[in-house]
């Protein structure tokens, strides 16, 4: 009976290691899965929309998906060229920039009577622009690079296309027999707990869900205003920059972090204009302001807003336990605090309440005391 049990165990074992060791050697087609199940539910509520007005669900997905594929390819078009052109122009540029900012550094140095190396603070300033210079077109090189090595070869040109064609497929399946998937998750629950996990679901859908839904809306907007506002402003980098600052508006007021300070600096090297300075601010001030006004309220919504401090507390509080990746689930992870807190707080008035309906009457010795 124990070699028996031994046996179970170490076959078992051997099946187990198998089975992650297969899912190891085919991790890619469970990531584009994942990607194509999140993408399903982030538009679930789209297409939700589009059948209640009377459209036919699959001409609808078949609609939606078409048009973001097209928006995608368009886009890749558009700012793979716009940003090696302005990387180019930047390494151009860098060297004048360095030998500005190290005329017009020594100077005040000198001034506020600050010690220092005159040859060391050379070297290193050509060493600084130089390692710029050297792996700023890297960034670019691993998107050109991916493609290229998609693409080589007949077998890398079959899975290269299956892997861009796989994920608008799985993602309409997905979103065509969604309500589907979602009945089978509720039929894994017992019966009588059915009801209760469907609302808890449906709260957290609304918190996280609605959050990350408003939150990619509205910082592709902002992706496209500042691009489209740093650009006509000339400055450095300004469509680059644009686009990722807008995007890091995922996490709520890091637009500004990643974005600002930079375009600042670069539209000063560029042209030290005032004027040009106080436009740049207006630009992510005025992203800022639209945001807050409009498109947080208008997208968003109420019911998933959360306070602003909250916001920033718990971003300070995820970056500095967990760091970036902190940062990033910081907010969802406050929005579902929130709804839990909200029950926890309901259920405890609840049971208060109640406690107060049920206390015991008045004795009759009371009642005659009453005037």
């Amino acid at each position: 009976m124990k070699v028996m049990t031994w046996q179970k165990w170490v076959f078992g074992s051997g099946l187990i290691a198998l089975l992650l060791y297969a899912l190891y050697l085919t991790r890619t087609t469970f990531i584009l899965l994942g990607i194509s199940f999140f993408l399903a539910y982030l538009l679930d509520p789209i297409i939700d929309r589009f059948e209640d007005k009377g459209m036919n669900r699959t001409f609808a997905i078949s609609l939606l998906i078409l048009l973001i594929v097209l928006i995608i390819v368009l886009l890749f078009l558009l700012i793979i060229p716009e940003a090696q052109k302005q990387v180019n122009e930047f390494i151009h540029k860098a060297p004048q920039w360095g030998k500005w900012i190290l005329d017009h550094l020594t100077p005040l140095l000198d001034r506020l009577s600050i010690r220092y190396d005159k040859e060391s603070l050379q070297k290193y300033t050509a060493t600084l622009w130089q390692w710029v210079r050297d792996h700023l077109p890297q960034l670019l090189k691993p998107v050109i690079n991916a493609f290229q090595h998609m693409f080589s070869g007949i077998a890398n040109f079959i899975v290269g296309i299956l892997n861009i064609v796989i994920v608008p497929v799985f993602t309409f399946y997905l979103l065509r027999d969604f309500d589907k998937i979602k009945m089978e998750f509720y039929a894994l629950f017992p019966p009588d707990t059915r009801e209760k996990v469907k609302y808890w679901v449906g709260e957290l859908d609304v918190a996280v869900g609605g959050f990350l839904r408003g939150q990619f809306t509205i910082a592709s907007i902002l992706a496209v205003i500042y691009a489209i506002g740093l650009s006509l402003l000339n400055v450095p980098l300004g469509f680059l920059l644009g686009i990722i600052s807008g995007l890091a508006n995922m996490v709520p007021y890091m637009s500004i972090v990643v974005g600002l300070a930079p375009a600042l600096i670069l539209s000063f090297l560029n042209d030290p204009n005032f004027v040009r300075l106080l436009a740049v601010l207006a630009v992510y001030t005025g992203g800022q302001l639209l945001e807050g006004v409009y498109l947080g309220p208008k997208i968003t919504g109420k019911e998933t807003g959360l306070h602003p401090v909250t916001v920033m507390v718990s971003i300070m509080i995820g970056g500095s336990l967990f760091g970036l990746t902190g940062i990033i689930i910081a907010v969802p992870s406050a929005a579902v605090i929130k709804v839990v807190l909200q029950h926890a707080i309901q259920h405890w008035k609840k049971q208060w309440e109640t406690g107060e309906s049920e206390l015991p009457p008045a004795s009759e010795n009371d009642a005659l005391s009453e005037p």
